[in-house]
């Protein structure tokens, strides 16, 4: 009988979760519904997460170090030490250095897993699935780049998925029984990692042997700004240090930054077990100061910021075209979903989950393993044997058509937002345009597609036609005869084969026909490919 072997890598901004399972596998991507070994969390130096640090070394007799020792290193040599690289992956600029520093440390976790799992698998009977999680909203070139890191680090086998449907898959494994899902209701999953705050929905059908629909949302893409738990440690040593030396504290930010992130985190939990302020120290150079944070002192600090996390699930509800009545259940999901002030804001926004008079607000008892432990279970998922069939997305963005020189006012909606996905137009879709002739020599009809409500630039195609002799000669004689005259037009044809695929990224090919007194004189094609996500966050 073989067996295969899942790992479960929730690659984070700040923290780092590996997790692994086994099962025997049937062939054809078929599995047995119970796990020979459910998933467990594989620990580093004793603990469940590692940070995503990495410290260069000297290049001599220091070798580069990870996680933990790289943090420890950073503390005394902070030039060479690297955190938040994620971030970068997929950035015109910094995407480079970013793919090898995500390559690196990946290549760290797999030699710690193989310590649990024949990554190898050399045994014939043996096989392994490595599934790496990435956010609702990361562009095609970020999550191209998550997963050609995880392949080049020597991990087996790989292949993507949502974040926030592990943490999903998470709750409807390890909870068999205390999780149900009612029939045309609607799961909403929030992330609150150290980086980024995702949110994505799961709509159940009211037919049982229907997929589910996975309905990734981003309400604040014009915000031009994160919400992570990062933001708020850099906040929180701002203010916790604004009477320290201020040399001291550039020289040891590294440091301090790791020592505010633990101070938060039990003044968190001391402040959820009914504490009205928490006391502690911290060392800085050659002594320790006092610490000393109170809820009132917090929450008039932090005001802005816990209320845009309020905003920011309103967005969400609205962005996906939601009652809040809608929603049945919610999953908290990343060690900054600890937060007293999360659940208050949640009741809030969905009150009718707080009276329903059953459970319907997960989150595991060790928030940071859920989307690890989840990724392991995604061989379950994916041979629809475990009572959850393999979900599908819908558009989060619409995608419009405009001539911006025609003569036409208003753009073409080519695809709503909801529209499910993939998507494929079965005939080509047919477009006339009319275009002012002010250019004697050459004449050009300019393409632009845009996205989402405030239909926000995403790519241009220009097709630009050279004019005959005797056309110049005609243009010029009618241009002297009449000149302003607003009936000189050129006229196109244009046919557009659009595609666009579960990651919304949009393949679309375009034949512009040049037509002259009624008779086509010319022909061109265009191509395109981009990314919606990676355009809307581009603007």
């Amino acid at each position: 009988m073989a067996t295969l072997y899942s790992i479960g890598i929730d690659f984070g901004t700040a923290n780092s979760c590996v997790a692994f399972a086994s099962y025997t596998d049937r062939g054809n991507g078929v599995v047995d519904p119970d796990p020979l070994h459910r998933p467990e969390v594989v620990t580093f130096h004793g603990r469940d997460i590692v940070p995503t640090a990495l410290h260069l070394g000297d290049g001599q007799q220091q070798p580069p170090t990870f996680g933990r020792m790289a943090e420890e290193r950073g503390a005394v040599d902070p030039a060479r030490l690297y955190t938040g690289f994620k971030l970068n992956l997929g950035h015109p600029e910094k995407g480079q250095d970013a793919f090898l520093m995500a390559k690196y440390f990946l290549r760290y976790l797999r030699q710690r897993v193989e310590q649990y799992v024949p990554v190898k698998a050399n045994n014939p009977g043996e096989r392994v699935e490595t599934i790496v999680g990435h956010p609702v909203q990361w562009s095609a070139d970020q999550r191209e780049a998550t997963l050609r890191a995880a392949q080049e680090a020597g991990f087996p086998n790989v292949r993507l998925e949502e974040e926030s449907l592990a943490a999903l898959y998470c709750h409807a494994f390890d909870e068999r029984s205390g999780f149900t899902l009612r029939p045309g209701s609607y799961v909403l999953t929030i992330d609150m990692g150290g980086g980024t705050t995702d949110f994505a929905f799961l709509q159940i059908p009211d037919d049982p042997t229907q997929r589910p629909i996975s309905i990734p949302v981003h309400p604040s893409p014009s915000e031009g700004r994160t919400y992570g738990g990062r933001d708020l440690d850099r906040m929180l040593l701002s203010y916790l240090s604004r009477h320290w030396d201020a040399d001291l504290v550039r020289e040891n930010a590294p440091f301090l930054i790791r020592e505010i992130r633990a101070f938060k985190e039990a003044f968190s939990n001391h402040i959820s077990e009914g504490a009205f302020q928490y006391d502690n120290k911290i060392a800085l150079g050659d002594t320790l100061q006092r610490v000393s944070l109170g809820k009132a002192e917090f929450e008039d600090l932090a005001a802005n910021y816990i209320n845009f996390f309020s905003v920011l699930v309103q967005g969400a509800v609205e962005e996906a075209n939601l009652q809040p009545s809608q929603v049945s259940h919610i999953i908290l999901t990343g060690g900054h979903s600890r937060w007293y002030f999360v659940e208050k804001t949640l009741g809030e926004v969905f009150p009718h989950l707080w009276t329903a008079g059953h459970r319907t607000i997960f989150r595991h008892t060790h928030p940071e393993q859920s989307v690890a432990r989840g990724l392991a279970y995604d061989p379950l998922v994916q041979s629809n044997r475990a009572g959850l069939l393999s979900p599908m997305r819908r558009a989060t963005h619409a995608v419009w058509l405009d001539i911006p020189e025609g003569v036409r006012e208003e753009p073409i909606l080519l695809i709503p937002r909801g529209q499910l996905l993939p998507f494929q137009t079965t005939t080509p879709l047919k477009f006339q345009a009319e275009t002012m002739a002010t250019d004697q020599k050459q004449t050009t009809v300019r393409v632009s597609f845009l996205s989402g409500q405030k239909k926000l630039p995403l790519i241009d195609r220009s097709a630009t036609f050279q004019r005959g002799f005797w056309e110049q000669v005609t243009k010029s004689i009618a241009g002297f005869i009449s000149r302003g005259n607003m009936d000189q037009r050129d006229r196109f044809e244009i046919q557009v084969d659009l595609s666009i695929d579960e990651h919304e990224l949009i393949i679309a090919e375009m034949i512009v026909t040049r037509f002259l007194g009624g008779r086509a004189v010319d022909v061109q094609t265009r191509t395109m490919q981009v990314n919606v996500g990676l355009a809307m966050e581009a603007t």
